[in-house]
């Protein structure tokens, strides 16, 4: 009897062991569902270079036009940002997740130096209205590599996808010709698809710091481009389903593409703190 009440005593003591520390894990280590939106503060370099009649190989010469320094548009503006995280099989192995954010500006300003676009030349001194706008959106599948009580680890691959805009406006000129009020503009939607690793370390039941990176390189016929994604963080869990959560996301996205929509070429970088509320489940 007494080494029967001793096991059970065992038994009932590594379950409440078990229990206690199944429920100290962070929900961010265990959570099916998160979703959290807030605010991205991004500072951001745009360089655009656009032409009318090229080749894949002529693209990488031509002169980029700066967005931020030559047309003026250095200050960042502050945009709302939305993520989410679905893991989605029984031992929540595997997980899809997404990101969405779009930054834009229009403004009037007086040119410091000429710009040529698409063979019409915008001169020095003239005024413009130019503009531009960069949507993101980000899904990527993912499998946990390494879990334990403290831990994940995990891989998979993505894809992002770019909604790009931008356009000059005012009074054009070919060559020495007024061409009157023109209109340069091009947009184009170009998939980038990548790989990607994550890590989450947590600590206490509260406090979980983590770390993703997303990187591609591509060149085909008609275009060539690449991507990196890097955003470290911190979650503080609040409440059992709602945390808030801070990191720094740098992203850097560039490309030559040679098509109906877009001949040219773009280097876009962003990169500044978000502030997010999340709610998990």
């Amino acid at each position: 009897m007494k080494s029967v009440l001793s096991i059970l005593t065992i038994l009932i003591t590594f379950g409440s062991v078990f229990s206690q520390s199944e429920d100290d894990k962070h929900p961010l280590l265990t959570d099916r569902f998160l979703i959290g939106a807030g605010v991205y503060f991004p500072a951001r370099d745009v360089k655009l270079g656009v032409e009318g009649n090229i080749s894949i190989d002529e693209i990488e010469d031509l002169e980029d036009i700066d967005f931020d320094e030559t047309l003026g548009l250095k200050e960042g503006e502050n945009t709302f940002n939305l993520n989410f995280l679905w893991r989605f099989s029984r031992n929540k192995f595997w997980s899809v997740r997404g990101e969405y954010f779009k930054v834009g500006t229009t403004r009037n300003v007086t040119l410091d130096e000429d710009i040529e676009w698409e063979g019409i030349t915008y001169p020095v001194g003239g005024s413009a209205e130019v503009s531009f706008g960069v949507g993101l959106y980000r899904v990527f599948f993912g499998r946990v590599i390494s879990t334990g009580q403290k831990h994940e680890l995990g891989g998979g691959l993505g894809i992002h996808g770019l909604n790009v805009k931008a356009s000059v406006a005012g009074e054009g000129f070919i060559g020495d010709v007024s061409d009157g009020f023109s209109k340069s503009e091009v947009s184009a939607f170009l998939p980038l698809p990548n790989i990607g690793l994550w890590y989450i370390w947590a600590p206490t039941h509260r406090w979980a710091f983590s770390a993703n990176l997303d990187w591609f390189g591509i060149k085909i016929d008609n275009l060539s481009g690449g991507l990196w994604n890097v955003s470290p963080g911190v979650t503080f869990q609040i409440i059992r389903n709602l945390a808030v959560n801070a990191n720094y996301q740098f992203y850097n996205f560039n490309a030559q593409i040679d098509n109906d929509d877009f001949k040219g070429s773009f280097d876009l970088t962003f990169n500044g703190p978000t502030i997010r509320v999340v709610g998990n489940f």
